[in-house]
């Protein structure tokens, strides 16, 4: 897992046995050991969708937590809004347990902050996402940010499977359910995507043509 990337080989099976594991099950209730405070969390398995509520009250599902991730709660940050989609296990790490790593192994605090950082990175990109007017718009950049953490490289294009519902989705993008399916059905007429069941595969083309579009963006800005 990343956040101990770079750690003596001979203390990293120590670590992992001291290391307590609380276990989720998929669709059940958060644990309460889950969503104490000052804490640092760490996905050992499985697979977590963070919410955020808007204004209206409506949750939109912000980002998806894979093994290796974190969410914290360091700084009296407010607990998170975490479902299990699948059955996962989960390392609580208190504020002074912590302290004691970084201050045994410095390289777990620099571990700590570049993972922090990519949050705060893939945040600012989903807000960017999101404000885009049209559904089918915002879905086509929601699969294009998922499909470079979560893709599998086939001969056909990237592959998602995720396992989300259209509902899922939809929370995902801050839409409707009905405005989501008649979105996934725009982007497969069109060969933006191609779809099979609840996997989701990204064309080669559309990869490229996206990439170019981006490079093209950042060419004018600068």
């Amino acid at each position: 897992m990343d956040l101990f990337a770079g750690l003596p080989e001979r203390d990293l099976a120590l670590l992992d046995s001291r290391l307590p594991v609380v276990r989720w099950p998929r669709g059940a209730e958060m644990p309460e050991p889950l969503s104490r405070p000052e804490h640092v969390y760490v996905v050992r398995e499985g697979r977590l969708a963070m919410f955020e509520k808007t204004a209206p009250g409506h949750e939109i599902m912000i980002t998806l937590l894979e093994a290796g991730a974190i969410y914290s709660t360091l700084g009296a940050a407010p607990p998170a809004s975490v479902a299990s989609l699948e059955d996962a296990a989960i390392s609580p790490l208190s504020a002074r347990g912590v302290e004691g790593l970084i201050t045994r192994y410095p390289r777990l605090g620099r571990n700590l902050a570049e993972l922090l950082s990519d949050r705060v990175a893939m945040l600012r990109e989903t807000v960017a996402l999101v404000s885009e007017m049209r559904v089918e718009d915002r879905l086509r950049a929601r699969l294009h940010q998922l499909s470079e953490r979560f893709g599998v490289a086939t001969p056909e294009g990237i592959r998602l499977r995720l396992d989300l519902t259209h509902a899922q989705w939809a929370s995902l993008v801050g839409a409707s359910r009905e405005a989501v399916t008649t979105a996934f059905g725009k982007l497969r007429g069109s060969g933006a995507v191609e779809m099979n069941g609840r996997s989701i595969t990204i064309p080669w083309e559309v990869v490229r043509a996206r990439q170019e579009a981006v490079e093209a963006a950042q060419d004018n800005a600068a």
